[in-house]
């Protein structure tokens, strides 16, 4: 099946899912007086605080392993290094949803995982550290005000995928703790907020709006930035290698726990289908999850070779189809139902 057939699917797709959601709309109404402070703190306590200590046990781990693996800079435990690496990754798609507040705070977020990158930014501040004089005893502190593009997890991606730079492998030390700090930090900021009605925010609906602005934010990361950049238009605008983490070959499983991630933070106990007053409205929204995480699956693990493969493509065009049939839901019939108005959120008017 070619693209432009794909391409109308996709937009038949899309107006089928706007079928769908008027038809959801009208069996669902407004909560009545939603406590929003209530489930601030339910929210934090049993999605976001998890999610963040998992981040700093993972974080802790690789810390650990880094320095027995990666100390002897003349023999570096490469395979164990990067079994460390993917744990780390695995944790982060998971708490990269929770954008606002401690992440936000200090560049967190960029400085553990800088991406997209621009302009090859992260190999040539890379390049430069290393061949800095100071690189071999550079501290925590010191690389933790350097470039973000060298402070987290897609330069040690480098380091530990890249032929040429593996020697270089004991950089991932002064990474790990780096990386360490900053989960810890994180965490523990999360920790002490979990209680407040109005975690990082003015007010406890204003906190619910940036709780829920997150999961759209990922949704559209995912769709954008995660599929539909390295898919292209068609076969001959596909940018395989702008597929995030493509060296160590993780772009699709990034994907899958990013859904599985937002998925929990709607669906879960604590989520928001408990500010919702529609089954109906839940079912949809459980079903459209379930068809995205599906297509997600059925795509397979290399997403460099899927976009690059004429037969394959077409697995690639039904997640994106599915991940915006589920953002459509969740951006056009879910906010007045729960009883939130969206505003803009740091992806609008990003021509990235």
């Amino acid at each position: 099946m070619t693209d432009n057939q794909f391409d109308k699917i996709s937009r038949r797709q899309t107006l089928a899912t706007m079928l769908a959601i008027g038809m959801v709309g009208r069996m669902a109404h407004p909560a009545a007086a939603a406590d929003f402070g209530a489930f601030n703190t339910g929210y934090a306590k049993a999605i976001v605080v998890p999610a963040l200590a998992s981040l700093q046990a993972a974080a802790d781990q690789f810390h650990d392993l880094a320095q027995r693996a990666g100390g002897n800079p003349d023999a570096p435990d490469i395979e164990a290094l990067r079994a460390g690496f993917n744990d780390l990754a695995d944790a982060w798609a998971a708490a990269q949803l929770f954008r606002f507040g401690p992440l936000a705070d200090a560049q967190r977020a960029e400085r553990f995982s800088y991406w997209p990158e621009r302009r090859n930014i992260i190999d040539k501040q890379l390049s430069s550290l290393l061949a800095g004089g100071e690189a071999k005893t550079m501290s925590p502190q010191r690389l933790g005000e350097a470039s973000v593009a060298v402070q987290g997890l897609p330069a040690l991606e480098r380091l530990l995928y890249t032929d040429n730079l593996r020697h270089e492998a004991w950089l991932s030390v002064a990474i790990a703790a780096n990386l360490q700090s900053i989960a810890t930090e994180a965490a523990a900021a999360w920790r002490e907020a979990a209680v407040n009605p109005a975690p990082f925010a003015a007010s406890p609906v204003e906190a619910t709006t940036q709780f829920y602005t997150n999961l759209l934010t990922l949704l559209q990361i995912v769709a954008e930035q995660k599929i539909g950049v390295p898919l292209g238009s068609e076969l001959a605008a596909a940018k395989p290698k702008a597929a995030e983490q493509w060296r160590s070959g993780r772009s699709l499983r990034n994907i899958r726990l990013n859904l599985a991630a937002a998925q929990a933070a709607f669906l879960d106990e604590g989520g928001f289908a408990a500010l919702v007053a529609s089954d109906e409205l839940n079912g949809a929204v459980a079903a459209a999850f379930a068809e995205a995480i599906a297509a997600a699956d059925r795509a397979g693990e290399d997403l460099v070779a899927d976009v690059s493969d004429p037969a394959r493509r077409s697995l690639v065009t039904e997640l994106l189809v599915r991940v915006n049939h589920l953002r459509d839901m969740l951006r056009q019939d879910v906010p007045p139902v729960i009883g939130i108005t969206l505003g803009f959120n740091e992806l609008d008017g990003d021509g990235s």
